[in-house]
């Protein structure tokens, strides 16, 4: 497929109001261009007191965002793959009891960023991201829109009663600092692959914290309360990505069939609320591990995954994962005897450094090449995924939010040239602005 070529941005600094982050459900694109600027000035006006509306402000290049079908990115696969990876070593990252990440957020926040790099940082997050160039923007384009049939109002995640069909809103954006000198070539590639909108604000001030803390408010209908990111005056952009899930199973467990059974964890053995059904699901084993696939009403499922006693889940190896969602994709239903907890899970904060040093992605901390971004020097400060996922008789709802803080960074140097000065040397000092020398010392002995 032949992508249409990106058109220059505007340049403007000036925030446009009236456009539109991510996919809310509605009328199409083009329409809610055209209605956009009457639907944000009455959030303004109806979130005056609550801060600012979660999209007020937003820039857009004149770039278009041009959808890629799965068909036409042959390295969707390797993409999703990447993703797996990454979410596995973000999940052993965590310290928590009960540790809860979302890889695609991850990995679309990482690749937003990996349009801007070049040099080694850019093979480093290739590498990371299973695909490069254009085919990594394809792939992760491909994969936004195999999604975003399914999206709307993320404030429906928030609601007493599951939505009769899934909601899954995925929604991008990009907050610039007022003082980053922004590459239009960039604005551009975030409008065409990843359909996501800017914001330009100070991101050192409670302005910018208001900013970031709405956006997320909003895309994950308040599930997630605030942003990860503090002011700081050496903030220079925020890249943000917010995914939710509401959706009802497709075989709902009785409720009268729920109750306290035991459930042995690493604090020991105690009564912990389940749920229990006896159906047909698809159902699989490897390496001591027992899987089965609960599908919701459409769409989506999920794989309940459990290990051999003794083993911590988060230390599956990636083969043994591949080897049973292969054999659940492929596995005809037989019925099965399904007892398992029902869910909350709130986890602080996540910081995903280390989960990014161990994807080979540590550089983006130190001197990373991200000069397609902005001329200035540019470091990545912080990478934050908050999350959020409760599980019933009814269905699921979950949402996480990838936040990652680029800053300002010293210019690259070379190696420093040694010089001992042991031995006689000359001292010359001068007036700068006329080179006039006014001492000049031959020392050959400075013992005094």
């Amino acid at each position: 497929m032949s992508r249409r070529p990106a058109q220059p941005t505007t340049g403007s600094s000036r925030p446009q109001l009236g456009a539109v982050v991510g996919h809310p459900a509605g009328p199409s694109r083009r329409s809610r261009a055209l209605i956009g600027g009457v639907a944000t000035t009455l959030a303004v006006t109806l979130t005056a007191c609550a801060g600012p509306a979660p999209d007020e402000g937003v820039i857009r290049s004149d770039a278009e965002y041009v959808a890629v079908v799965p068909a036409d990115a042959p390295a969707a696969p390797d993409a999703v793959a990447a993703t797996e990876r990454l979410g596995l070593l973000a999940l052993r990252s965590s310290d928590q009891a009960n540790a809860l990440v979302s890889p695609a957020s991850l990995t679309f926040a990482l690749a937003m960023l990996a349009e801007g790099a070049h040099g080694e940082t850019a093979a480093s997050l290739d590498d990371a991201l299973g695909a490069s160039g254009a085919e990594r923007s394809d792939a992760y384009n491909a994969l936004l829109g195999a999604l975003s049939g399914y999206d709307g109002d993320p404030g429906v995640a928030d609601d007493d009663e599951l939505p009769d069909r899934p909601l899954l809103h995925l929604a991008n954006q990009a907050v610039l600092d007022d003082q980053l000198d922004a590459e239009p070539a960039y604005l551009d590639s975030l409008a065409t692959a990843f359909d996501a909108g800017i914001q330009r604000t100070d991101l050192g001030s409670g302005e910018g914290k208001a900013l970031l803390d709405s956006w997320v408010r909003h895309h994950t209908g308040g599930l997630v309360d605030a942003s990860a990111i503090q002011p700081d005056p050496d903030l220079r952009l925020v890249l943000q990505n917010a995914v939710v899930l509401a959706a009802r199973w497709e075989q709902p467990f009785d409720e009268h069939a729920t109750s306290d059974e035991d459930f042995t964890g690493p604090d020991g053995t105690e009564p912990t609320e389940m749920v229990h059904q006896a159906s047909r699901w698809a159902y699989a084993e490897s390496g001591g591990w027992q899987a089965v696939r609960l599908p919701y009403v459409e769409a989506f499922h999920a794989d309940v995954l459990l290990p051999p006693d003794g083993t911590d889940p988060a230390d599956v190896p990636a083969e043994t994962l591949t080897e049973l969602t292969t054999a659940l994709d492929v596995a005809e239903p037989q019925q099965v005897d399904l007892t398992m907890p029902t869910l909350k899970l709130e986890p602080p904060s996540l910081d995903l450094g280390p989960a990014l040093e161990d994807a080979g992605l540590g550089g983006l901390y130190d001197a990373p090449d991200l000069s397609g971004i902005s001329a200035e020097p540019l470091v990545l400060g912080g990478a934050h995924q908050q999350a959020y996922l409760r599980l019933d008789e009814e269905g699921t709802v979950a949402a996480a939010v990838t936040e990652l803080g680029v800053e300002a960074g010293a210019a690259p140097s070379d190696d420093p040239v040694p010089m001992d000065v042991n031995r006689p040397y000359l001292l010359r000092i001068a007036h700068t602005e006329t080179a006039l020398p006014l001492f000049l010392a031959a020392v050959r002995s400075p013992r005094h």
